[in-house]
């Protein structure tokens, strides 16, 4: 066998090396987007634990609502305090703030009761100045610590006046001191800052409220055995638990996001094995004749096999090698997008450290590719073992395609469809992501056995056309493309398969553009939207003071404010829910979208919701926690445990785990939070926008940093937000289009080189360059028909799915299922396009060779 490499198949590889690459660009693409979503996932994991535990700092325990994101009242720190093996709890708050002049410019802000050396050594604040008088300092309100890293970023140095755009107002703070980059101060890439307690409630507008408390216990002391006698002492609403465990609990957050990217990584697998069949079939066939010289030079059928599955054990190492590299620097190239898409869908702020692997996973990755080239090889090698060698070399080197009956070629697309519907079935029954993301898989690459029949059952009608329509140049096109519909066929769902990503992700992204658009052009329409300009890691704005609503009252031609409040992070059963807290006149009947409310009298629902006496909850949640109209909802507070009736299921986009309405007087006597996150104003019928948009800014002038959005604008705003989140997939996209365009090319070549003698005697009898060049271009076109036919219907059954079914269940959002139409003729136009131009281009390279030539050619 190694002679035969040596002999054989190196100097046929390298003769055709352009299908070579194309092999190991097939294992290359599947790898490499496997690898390159592993590690942005475990980097991001990664990252994540160390940002808690960099937070954590030195504390044994922590206690908390729910991950954090809720506080509760500051008082709760004496209790804990209390207890006789607590050496040290420091009480925390934390909130995003910006620079007043360059708002994209944000920063953690972290307050801790840092009230001697101790604590500064504690969190490892490692200042430039001397921590004696940089605790004196920290006494003042407006003093404030920054990171080295960001000062040298902005230009800043101690002593500088800074102002910021904090949600209580725009202040200018002192720059006290710079933190090193050590421990805290390498959180969030250096973006952090620190402020004393006090003052950081202040500033963040909450007073009499902590996010945290970190506990630090006596030498000796059993951390279980206080972490138990804590909760008991607590209130219920409280955990106290070990920091690590705050990190599983963002893994848990995250673990759905991260499924769906498996799964549209292990799509592009599928496609870089439909790539690597058609190469490795097409390259197989080009090379019967010389396997079938081996064959009569005493090689054996089971030789020939052998060699080409070593050769395809051989390239399949080097493009998941290769692959595995292209990951890592893929990765690289995608974390920011990726963080980027999180931060929009989990309003949370991600650390964007790429480069994180785990060797093991990798290694794992590694064994999935090299084994999906020796499956999409063995076919073609099998085929080609088992030719006649004295038939291959006395007619020609086409696919002598065994004959099948219809019946055999229906039975198995049959079977795929029933467990593909039995996967999500079982998804949607178990709320299991892993079933989805399986039936979705087997759905895709059930392509392949629907593509051979439907290429066979429409084999006669395009043929009786083709020839009807353009007589002898139809009929030579129609016979190429038809005499083997296996081949034909794996190349239709190779590009179909290309076709059902772009359909399925564009019509996700428009689905959920639609949705949103409809619903805040709806419920939460106003004329005028006014909120800050700095956000808290997505698309929800950092939260300004309820008392601005007064003020925009009382300006000339508005008629009504109404005030929202979300709280991104409340916990429910484990699960981190929203809340939408919102003023009496939201719940207006006449307000609700059409088909809004799936359970409840709108009527009946308002009245409660007015009262404080009940909450709405969105149909994701309703649907995971099999919550309905009548049943009690039960929060846990900074107050206690509040339980509401259900008294409507509604559709809602505030949060990926599902959503619970109340009225807005309800979070602020049992949240103890009087903060607002978006106004939203009414005008009088006379009233100019424009006039009052003006107005705004200059009530609100210098003391605010805000941005006040029309209805339009507001919209525009969230259809960039969708853009955003998506944004990523447009690079794997591009990635599957390349290799896949490459693929089409070599497969139109290969065609042409198999049928040299045909076309030099069609030529040699009287046919003219323009009729080779149409008859080529034909089979192209018809080619590229049959790939959109497909690429269509099986994409609009995979958009379905995905975003009726298993993007419920993997970012919790139902949304309304819309097709990307214009996309779906975009990408059809692009796909007949790109083969009309290889068909082009390989009949060029036929009309160009020599008749007498092609004639010798066997």
């Amino acid at each position: 066998m190694l002679r035969l490499l040596t002999l054989v198949s190196v100097p046929q590889l390298r003769a055709s090396w352009g299908r070579t690459m194309l092999v190991i660009a097939g294992t290359l693409t599947g790898v490499a987007l496997i690898a390159g979503i592993n590690i942005i996932n475990t980097s991001v994991l990664a990252s994540v634990r160390d940002t808690v535990l960099l937070i954590a700092g030195p504390a044994d325990l922590e206690v908390t609502l729910g991950v954090g994101e809720v506080g509760f009242a500051e008082d709760t720190v004496d209790t804990v305090r209390t207890d006789p093996d607590v050496r040290v709890a420091v009480p925390l708050v934390r909130g995003t703030v910006a620079l007043a002049d360059r708002p994209g410019e944000v920063l953690q802000l972290f307050g801790a009761d840092l009230v001697a050396e101790e604590d500064l050594q504690r969190y490892a604040v490692t200042a430039v100045t001397n921590r004696r008088e940089l605790l004196r300092a920290l006494e003042s309100p407006r003093s404030i610590l920054l990171t080295e890293v960001f000062a040298r970023q902005q230009n800043l140095q101690v002593g500088d006046r800074v102002r910021f755009a904090l949600p209580m107002g725009a202040e200018e703070l002192v720059v006290q001191g710079l933190l090193r980059a050590e421990g805290l101060a390498t959180a969030f890439g250096g973006r952090l800052a620190v402020m004393d307690l006090a003052a950081a409630q202040r500033w963040l507008g909450k007073d009499g409220r902590i996010d945290q408390i970190d506990v630090v216990l006596r030498d000796g002391a059993d951390a279980n055995v206080v972490e138990r006698r804590l909760q008991a002492t607590l209130p219920p609403t409280l955990t106290v638990a070990h920091p690590a465990s705050r990190g599983l609990q963002y893994e848990g957050i995250l673990a759905s996001f991260q499924a769906m990217l498996t799964g549209l990584s292990m799509l592009c697998m599928v496609a870089g094995i439909f790539i690597t069949y058609n190469t490795t079939s097409t390259g197989a066939l080009h090379r019967a004749f010389v396997m079938a010289r081996l064959r009569r030079l005493g090689a054996t059928s089971g030789q020939v096999f052998r060699l080409f599955m070593i050769e395809a054990l051989i390239l399949g190492i080097i493009g998941t090698a290769i692959g595995v590299a292209a990951g890592m620097l893929l990765a690289r190239l995608l974390t920011g997008m990726v963080t980027e898409s999180m931060g929009v869908i989990f309003q949370l702020r991600f650390p964007t450290n790429a480069g994180t692997a785990d060797p093991r996973q990798l290694a794992l990755i590694a064994v999935v590719g090299v084994g999906a080239t020796l499956f999409a090889s063995w076919f073609a090698a099998r085929r080609v073992a088992a030719m006649d060698p004295l038939q291959v070399m006395r007619v020609t080197t086409s696919d002598p395609e065994a004959p099948r009956s219809m019946w055999s070629l229906i039975a198995w697309p049959i079977v795929l469809i029933i467990v593909s519907a039995a996967a999500l079935v079982a998804e949607k029954h178990f709320q299991s992501i892993a079933w989805g993301n399986f039936g979705a898989t087997l759905w895709n690459a059930s392509i392949i056995v629907i593509s051979i029949p439907l290429v066979r059952a429409l084999a006669p009608l395009c043929s009786a056309f083709l020839e009807r329509v353009f007589g002898a140049a139809g009929q030579i096109a129609a016979t190429s493309v038809f005499r083997t519909t296996t081949r034909t066929g794996v190349t239709v769902a190779a590009i179909a398969l290309v076709l059902t990503v772009g359909i399925t992700i564009s019509s996700l992204v428009t689905s959920c553009r639609d949705s949103l658009r409809r619903y805040f052009a709806g419920f939460l329409a106003g004329d005028l939207t006014v909120s800050a300009v700095s956000t808290e890691g997505g698309w929800l704005e950092t939260p300004l003071p309820g008392r601005i609503a007064e003020e925009l009252r009382a300006i000339a031609g508005v008629r009504n404010v109404e005030l929202g409040r979300v709280i991104s992070g409340q916990p429910y059963h484990g699960q981190r829910i929203g809340l939408l807290g919102l003023s009496d006149t939201a719940f207006e009947p006449s307000r609700y979208p059409a088909g809004w409310f799936q359970e409840g009298d709108p009527a009946t629902a308002a009245e409660a919701l007015r009262r404080g006496a009940g909450a709405m909850v969105s149909v994701s949640l309703s649907d995971r926690a099999r919550l309905h109209l009548g049943d009690a909802i039960e929060l846990d507070t900074p107050t206690g445990t509040l339980a509401l009736p259900i008294v409507g299921v509604v559709t809602d986009y505030i949060s990926d785990r599902g959503s619970v309405i109340l009225n807005r007087r309800l979070l602020v006597e049992r949240w103890l939070d009087p903060t607002v996150n978006r106004f939203t104003v009414f005008l009088e019928p006379a009233a100019s926008l424009e006039d009052v948009r003006a107005a705004i800014g200059r009530t609100l002038g210098e003391r605010f940093r805000v941005k006040i959005l029309s209805l339009r604008e507001l919209l525009a705003y969230h259809t960039q937000q969708i853009d955003r989140a998506f944004a990523f997939t447009d690079a794997i996209q591009l990635l599957v289009i390349i290799v896949t365009i490459a693929g089409i090319l070599d497969l139109m070549l290969s065609s042409i080189a198999e049928r040299r003698r045909q076309l030099a005697v069609w030529r040699l009898v009287g046919a003219d360059d323009q009729a080779v060049l149409k008859a080529i271009v034909l089979e192209s076109v018809t080619v590229a028909m049959l790939s959109i036919f497909l690429g269509a219907a099986v994409g609009l059954v995979t958009a379905w799915i995905w975003i009726t079914i298993n993007f419920r269940y993997l970012l919790g959002y139902y949304v309304d299922f819309r097709l990307a139409t214009a996309a779906m003729a975009w990408y059809a136009a692009l796909v007949l396009l790109m083969t009309i131009a290889a068909g082009y281009s390989a009949a060029r390279r036929a009309i160009g060779q020599p008749v007498l030539e092609g004639i010798r050619y066997e």
